[in-house]
């Protein structure tokens, strides 16, 4: 009778993939998937569902996982998959009664790494309660006094940077008023910590939710105030960005596009030594978005469907980013009802849509589906906009 790990095996031979990177697709830990190969652990079914879908077993593996494992010991709990490492059972960061150390504090950051490399793929929804866990972990550890002293400073900085991976899960899932209070609190942790490179982030994310919801002249403040004083480029370059959105959302549109014209040309010349680590998907395709959406702001539909389908096509590799700019699009198509290119777009979204959880860019898509519905279009598009629409209800209910 094929059990889990036999099976587990002879895909991983099948399919060329050794345990190590198959562990850091997962992610989970390398030590704890051998034990799995090897019969030795058994899987949750979350982690049985995640190898089938990385190996492409067509749900032969996850066949395989017992139905009622029997009950865990902390170290099996630590490197499943929905769990964030470090979170669980006996690992640094279980709330034990052990201060936090060297190797609570690499738990911290490698959480926060692992929550980035699953959002790229499934968006914030099912990721936020994670990396809110993540957060107060590290968050309640400092409050209360609860680690060596010799790592104080790298644990403050670690707690800032969870808090900003939070922080952003938390925009994308649509949770607005948990976002903005998370990222206050990692400002004031990444400050104390003298982390200049994520106080930036963490500014950028301010101007970036201050034109989501709509507050232009926060935004503004916030930019100005940063971009008179000394800043990697690409950091520069995206508070550019953000700058650009707001002045078109006052209606303000040379200053708008100067400011993206700027933030495009910087772009030109790379990643310098002083570019911080999580610039990385600042690219010409963020610049083309934000330019395309700046015509939106403005009011011009037909300038932005170019720009918005530019910067989907430069992000294929890149699931969740695809599925909200392919939003985006729909949107921007559907405004100067051109049907026949809204058709390919809307059935490349309703592909997507059951593997990504972005409440923003569902909640955007809603809007779209009941506005084709009412609109005079091609009984095949609002068929198709129908289906999206019952979809996303099923999703709510």
């Amino acid at each position: 009778m094929a059990t889990f790990g036999g099976k587990l095996r002879a895909l991983m031979a099948e399919r060329q993939i050794s345990q190590r990177k198959l562990a850091k697709l997962v992610p989970c830990d390398d030590g704890h998937l051998s034990k799995i190969a090897n019969g030795r652990k058994r899987p949750s079914p979350e982690l049985a569902a995640r190898l089938d879908d990385l190996l492409d077993a067509r749900g032969a593996l996850a066949a395989l996982c017992p139905r009622r494992p029997p009950r865990q010991e902390p170290e099996d709990v630590a490197g499943q998959v929905g769990v964030p490492l470090g979170l669980a059972g006996d690992h640094p960061l279980g709330l034990d009664g052990r201060p936090a150390d060297a190797a609570f504090v690499a738990s911290v950051r490698h959480t926060s790494q692992a929550l980035i490399r699953l959002d790229t793929e499934h968006g914030g929804n099912d990721l936020l309660p994670m990396a809110l866990r993540a957060f107060r972990a590290a968050h309640d550890r400092l409050g209360a006094g609860a680690y060596v002293p010799a790592v104080e400073r790298d644990l403050i900085a670690a707690a800032g940077e969870a808090g900003e991976v939070a922080a952003w899960l938390a925009y994308d899932a649509d949770r607005q008023d948990v976002s903005r209070w998370v990222v206050h609190e990692a400002l004031m942790l990444s400050r104390q910590a003298g982390d200049r490179d994520m106080e930036l982030f963490e500014l950028t994310h301010l101007a970036m939710q201050a034109v989501h919801q709509h507050r232009p002249a926060e935004a503004v403040r916030i930019t100005r105030g940063l971009l008179g004083t000394r800043l990697p480029p690409r950091g520069a370059a995206l508070l550019t960005i953000r700058e650009g959105r707001a002045l078109a959302q006052l209606g303000r549109a040379g200053e708008a596009f100067a400011a993206l014209g700027r933030a495009r040309s910087a772009l030109l010349d790379g990643v310098t030594a002083r570019d911080p680590s999580w610039t990385w998907w600042v690219t010409d395709a963020e610049v083309l978005w934000h330019t395309g959406m700046a015509h939106a702001d403005l009011g011009e539909w037909e300038a932005a469907v170019p720009l918005l389908r530019e910067a989907a096509e430069l992000r294929v590799g890149y699931r969740r980013a695809r599925y909200n700019d392919l939003a985006h699009l729909l949107n921007a198509l559907t405004h100067v009802g051109a049907w026949r290119e809204v058709e390919p777009v809307l059935a490349e979204v309703a592909g997507i849509m059951p593997e990504v959880n972005s409440a923003r860019t569902t909640n955007l898509l809603r809007r779209v589906a009941s506005r084709i519905v009412c609109a005079d279009a091609p009984s095949t598009v609002v068929d198709m906009a129908g289906a999206v629409r019952r979809h996303l209800r099923r999703e709510v209910a």
